[in-house]
């Protein structure tokens, strides 16, 4: 036995078998004939060997020999053995530092032992909040039930350390799978490293031959297997498919054998990940339930609570989200930094979305740095592009198309196609305000070619709002409106009412400036189309103040978000010239209820989420006109707030006015009562 390889494996077998005297002969013999590359293991394995036999001064000597000449393939390993061996020697300090450095450079699956070390140096120091935490995040990191085993042993000792027998028991439960399904295990693990490395095709390769090794078998480890590598398959593959099996394959496992290998973990990961694509997918109403059960199954982790947040903006339930996300920026600040730019990002949403445009410019700026900071490339391209729409709907043109070419760069360089196409609809709007639409045509159509069949409703109502402006302001107003109408009815069928207010008061507004072109009958019949959209809208956009509790949200929203669509009623009725009805709309919004300056104190803009200024971000704000957000539906779990129905206003409260019928198809349209059905005189 003389090369490298075979002196280096045989010496690792040895450790493996309690034989550390012999390892170690072997391995420096290995040691001498090591070349470039095979020096960083050889040297990490004598370290092992000589941290086995009780000498951590040279295991640590031999780890700092190791890191100088380490690449960077191997670097977090190497500095994740020495912070270990660091702490064992009690250098605290010298440990968390190696933790710090690796954890900057680290990929997925490498975390776990560093998240490991962590817990370990916080568990000594008395920390058990922070111990947990770590050793939670490295169970969530884990690719492996091997893995999950090496944090549930840690977590049994938090549990003790806090007095907790019968849960430390529960977590020393854990063990590896039964040895039949090694194959698998080593498959799954593979496949995870070249996802972590960033090849998803040679990643997916590999965790479809593991799960082939076990999709016909029942027995409990293979289960356990078989869901673990189809929520890692989410992530490579189709992610509600995948993402689902691993869900019903978990509830399974967890139903019959408990949960020795961390199982409950691989089900709330899979639940996240179906809601976070079914959040981009408008099934709100699913990712909320999909978020319950992994609440449920864990309580409050942060990414958890994070995606609540995220999912309740999305849905235009704006006051419930606000306190979602103030709480998931407590619990990212504790103890998950890595989701911090994604809960900036739903507040940024939660700020536009209640009509604070430097709220949202504020927020998504946090993101956007926080981003830069963590190394997380796509939610800094996600902030940028964001930022971008904000300067966008500021007229601030030139700043919006540097932005534009900032997350531009990010995202070639990442090979990220798809998310690309935010930036090229951003263009064309771009293009559009500045007086080129004819330019703005293809880039709407390179982003329709990219989304392809698998365009999300929110992605459809963009894209559709930008094309029918870019018509518009060619003159060709019917392919114009053609498009508005199609933004409405992606709206009505993905059920977003709230986005679909916006929608409705940009195609009004639209439909009279089309008015203007022509005269006669022709002008007055687009006229009162337009007012058949707008009205409707601004009396719904202004009912939506019951759906927040009182306060200083409800107050910006009566304020700012709803006065588009009331001005663009207004603006439509002045193109009808219908006196008794403006007189009738005039009297409605008089009557409104509001707060009164004596009841609350004047309101700061920063106070407007109730939270502190601070990871689908994604490509789905909705951006130009559709960024106007309003309301979700109605909905028996998601009552009215606050005041009741202010009643109906009528000149004489016996006799309907003009309005009422207007009042009637507001409810019907967007399904929530308006105004109650009492009456009371006008002003």
């Amino acid at each position: 036995m003389t090369g490298w390889q075979e002196l280096n494996d045989e010496g690792v077998r040895l450790i493996q078998a309690g034989d550390v005297a012999g390892a170690r002969v072997l391995l420096e013999r290995a040691r001498l004939v090591a070349e470039g590359e095979q020096r960083t293991p050889t040297l990490v394995n004598l370290a092992a060997a000589a941290d086995v036999a009780g000498d951590g001064e040279l295991a640590l000597g031999l780890l700092t020999e190791a890191l100088a000449v380490a690449s960077p393939v191997t670097r977090v390993a190497v500095l994740a053995a020495r912070a270990g061996v660091l702490a064992e020697l009690g250098r605290a300090d010298e440990a968390w530092q190696d933790t710090e450095a690796a954890l900057g450079i680290a990929r997925p699956h490498e975390e776990v032992l560093l998240r490991d070390v962590r817990a370990g140096l916080h568990l000594a120091a008395g920390r058990l909040a922070e111990a947990e935490a770590e050793a939670r995040a490295a169970a969530d990191l884990a690719h492996a039930p091997e893995q999950v085993a090496l944090a549930h042993q840690r977590l049994a000792g938090i549990a003790e350390a806090a007095g907790d027998p019968v849960r430390a028991a529960e977590y020393r439960q854990a063990r590896p799978v039964d040895h039949r399904w090694h194959r698998c295990v080593e498959l799954n693990g593979r496949g995870a490293e070249l996802a972590a490395a960033g090849d998803l095709a040679g990643a997916r390769e590999l965790f479809e031959a593991a799960h082939r090794e076990v999709a016909d078998e029942d027995d409990l480890d293979a289960l356990v297997c078989r869901a673990v590598v189809a929520g890692n398959l989410a992530g490579v593959a189709d992610a509600v498919r995948w993402s689902t099996e691993a869900i019903d394959v978990g509830r399974v496992v967890l139903a019959r054998g408990g949960d020795p290998h961390g199982t409950t973990q691989v089900v709330v990961n899979a639940l996240l990940t179906r809601a976070q694509h079914l959040r981009h997918g408008s099934r709100l109403d699913e990712a909320l339930a999909d978020l319950d059960e992994a609440a449920a199954l864990v309580g409050e982790q942060p990414p958890v609570v994070a995606l609540r947040a995220a999912v309740l903006a999305a849905a235009g339930r704006f006051a419930e989200a606000s306190v979602a996300a103030g709480r998931a920026l407590d619990l990212a600040y504790a103890s998950a930094p890595e989701l911090l730019p994604f809960v900036h990002s739903t507040l940024a949403e939660i700020a536009g979305g209640t009509g604070d445009h430097d709220g949202g410019v504020e927020h998504h700026s946090l993101a956007r740095d926080l981003a830069e900071a963590t190394g997380d490339g796509n939610a800094r391209a996600a902030a940028l592009v964001s930022l971008a729409r904000l300067a966008y709907l500021a007229s601030d043109h030139d700043r919006a198309a540097a932005l534009y070419d900032e997350a531009e760069a990010l995202l070639r360089t990442a090979g990220d196609e798809r998310a690309l196409a935010p930036c090229l609809l951003g263009r064309a709007a771009v293009e559009t305000a500045r007086g080129r639409p004819r330019a703005a045509l293809p880039l709407v159509e390179q982003a329709l070619a990219v989304f392809g069949d698998r365009v999300t409703p929110v992605e459809l109502i963009v894209a559709s709002q930008v094309h029918g402006a870019a018509l518009e302001a060619l003159g060709e107003y019917a392919a114009a409106d053609e498009r508005y109408a199609a933004a409405e009815e992606a709206c009505e069928r993905a059920g977003l009412w709230h986005v679909s207010l916006g929608a409705a008061w940009w195609r009004a507004d639209a439909l009279v400036r089309r008015a203007a072109t022509v005269d006669g009958v022709r002008r007055q019949e687009l006229a009162r189309r337009a007012l058949d959209v707008a009205l409707p809208a601004a009396l719904a956009a202004e009912a939506v103040r019951q759906r927040f509790p009182h306060g200083p949200l409800r107050e910006r929203w009566v304020a700012l978000a709803a006065a588009p669509a009331v001005q663009s009623a207004f603006t439509a009725l002045a193109a009808v010239g219908d006196v008794d009805l403006a007189a009738a709309y005039i009297d409605h919004v008089a009557g409104t209820v509001s707060l009164s300056p004596a009841e609350e104190a004047p309101v700061e803009r920063g106070d407007l989420v109730a939270l502190p200024a601070p990871p689908v971000p994604e490509e789905d704000h909705l951006p130009y006109a559709a960024s106007f957000l309003t309301t979700a539906g109605e909905d028996p779990a998601f009552p009215a707030a606050g005041f009741a129905l202010p009643p109906r206003v009528r000149l004489d409260p016996a006799t309907p006015t003009a309005l009422d019928a207007w009042l009637d198809t507001a409810e019907r349209r967007y399904g929530f009562p308006v105004r109650s059905a009492e009456a009371v005189a006008s002003w």
